[in-house]
């Protein structure tokens, strides 16, 4: 059992998915952009780790049911995007890209190598998924903080639930020290 190269293939994964742009068809539903028997157009623009912002122009073709899709030009190269248009079963449809590498539907398509194409096909995996413990409590109190600070994805928690918010924080934050104190004292008891 588990002899040389038995198993399952290791993969390389070449970064997250919140290191690239994406286009993602429920952010253009709710924009209105995915009327059936329509075609819309509007400007993207992506600014993620990069300095400059980058932007592109997507024209949305949904007036053949048969052929829908999406044509996206400007600082990105020209690309056809083919729009899968599935029935519901209580009536109305639902809209999936398909990969253009794999011909999956995904709803997600991630500028890689200048081509839009799904998380998988490009090998991507999200930045928690390569997190380590203490990172995982750091994420956890940034979270806490935000909650209670209120900004703009969370409402302002109020009364008994503001007071249990700021104990769990005083709590995340207190083992966020004492984890990396406890990093600390290792690497220095290793020299």
């Amino acid at each position: 059992m588990g002899g040389i190269n038995s198993g399952r293939k290791r993969s390389v994964h070449r970064g997250a998915v919140e290191q690239f742009p994406v286009i993602d068809l429920r952010v253009l539903k709710r924009a209105g952009l995915l009327k059936p028997g329509e075609c819309m157009y509007d400007t993207l623009r992506w600014r993620n780790q990069d300095l400059e912002q980058l932007e592109a122009r997507i024209f949305v073709d949904l007036s053949d049911a048969d052929d829908a899709s999406m044509r996206i030009a400007g600082e990105v190269p020209d690309q056809r995007l083919v729009i899968e248009r599935v029935p519901c079963p209580y009536g109305g449809h639902r809209c999936y890209f398909l990969c253009p590498l794999t011909g999956t539907r995904c709803e997600q398509l991630f500028l890689v190598d200048r081509i839009f194409a799904s998380r998988k096909a490009h090998r991507l995996t999200y930045a928690s998924q390569s997190e380590d413990e203490l990172s995982r409590i750091r994420r956890k109190v940034r979270k806490l903080h935000r909650q209670v600070e209120c900004d703009a994805r969370y409402g302002r928690p109020r009364g008994r639930n503001l007071y249990a918010k700021v104990q769990e924080l005083k709590q995340a934050k207190f083992d966020a020290e004492r984890l990396y104190r406890d990093r600390l004292s290792a690497m220095v008891g290793d020299i």
